[in-house]
């Protein structure tokens, strides 16, 4: 069971290897819609998918507090008339045969850590914030080469009033560099250009890095939520499992409980009749049957109460074989009757 479980797991897995590798290619807008549509698509199938586990958990809980109430008022009520009864005619070793272990009613829903799903960022604001430094820097360059290459003092420059200084920048940017005749407009268009050029530069380059980034991420978080998904499924269908036990046990119990207060009718009648149990004398070889009867169908109800319903976190087979065994006794007792 595990190898095929592992390998549709694999083969889960290599389908959406396939399904997020043709993004590598993609532009970097694409790359941040398929981003935010891989993460997006994560959270549904995590939010999912433990949405699931939640109902599971509430249905068993309440079906294992059915499950209690059937079994205490069955052996307190239906079992301890069963047994007083039965002791009056003879029988004492009603649970004999019946090995008692220790009685477990839990179903493993935890796959390691909880998965959560982080938000990532485009690097657009961040993107904005660092051309902006690129570009302030970009343009504080421009005037400190010049002013250095044309003999001004940074440190008592403000340009507030100091026209002539802004010139003889934009005429060194415009063309004084590099020997010919400058020319202030140009400079002006030259300092504006390669600012802006630096500040588209540093933030497509931070966006397109963001963006593959994030895609990388994106892709890292589809895989482990599919994982997750397909491990959190299992155990799903494991707690569906245990919820439909308890629930069909509840049926049986309480089919076996009419049964046994039938039979307990009819033991009052033999008692009533044919008397406490003596050594010296004998039963009705048809009160013996009803005794016989009665014995099997309590030992079947009181091992399918007793014994524990999950293994290891699993359905117990065991419990299951109980179930089938008192459903199996409850359909003959119902067959013989109306036969």
């Amino acid at each position: 069971m595990e190898k095929v479980e592992g390998g549709v797991a694999q083969i889960m897995m290599d389908e959406t290897m396939n399904f997020i590798d043709n993004t590598e290619e993609s532009g970097t807008k694409e790359k941040i819609i398929e981003a935010q549509e891989l993460m997006e698509s994560s959270k549904e199938m995590v939010s999912e998918i433990d949405s699931q586990i939640e109902e599971c958990k509430v249905g068993i809980s309440q079906a294992a507090d059915d499950f209690n109430v059937v079994k205490r008022t069955f052996m307190n009520d239906t079992f301890k008339t069963s047994e007083e009864l039965l002791h009056k005619v003879g029988v004492d070793d009603i649970l004999s045969n019946i090995s008692h272990e220790p009685f477990e009613l839990f179903v493993d829903s935890t796959i390691g850590d909880e998965l959560s799903i982080d938000y990532i960022s485009s690097g657009r604001f961040s993107g904005m914030i660092l051309s902006f430094f690129a570009g302030l820097l970009t343009f504080s360059l421009w005037v400190y080469l010049a002013m250095k290459n044309l003999n001004l003092s940074v440190d008592k420059v403000t340009f507030q009033g100091n026209e002539s200084y802004i010139d003889a920048v934009l005429l060194w940017i415009g063309g004084g560099l590099i020997g010919m005749k400058g020319h202030a407009m140009l400079g002006a268009l030259i300092l504006g250009f390669s600012v802006l050029v630096v500040v588209w530069l540093i933030y497509a380059m931070r966006v397109h890095l963001k963006a593959h980034k994030n895609l990388r991420i994106a892709k890292k978080t589809y895989v482990e939520s599919k994982e997750y998904t397909f491990s959190k499924d299992e155990c799903k269908k494991e707690m569906l499992k245990v919820d439909k036990h308890l629930r069909e046990s509840i049926v049986v119990i309480d089919n076996i409980t009419f049964i046994l207060n039938e039979q307990n009718a009819i033991l009052k009648r033999i008692v009533h009749v044919e008397g406490v149990y003596d050594e010296e004398k004998g039963y009705h070889h048809n009160s013996k049957k009803v005794m016989r009867e009665t014995q099997r169908v309590i030992k079947s109800a009181e091992t399918l109460l007793n014994t524990a319903i999950t293994k290891d976190g699993k359905i117990n087979p065991q419990s299951q074989q109980a179930l089938a065994s008192s459903s199996a006794v409850y359909a003959d007792f119902i067959a013989r009757i109306y036969d």
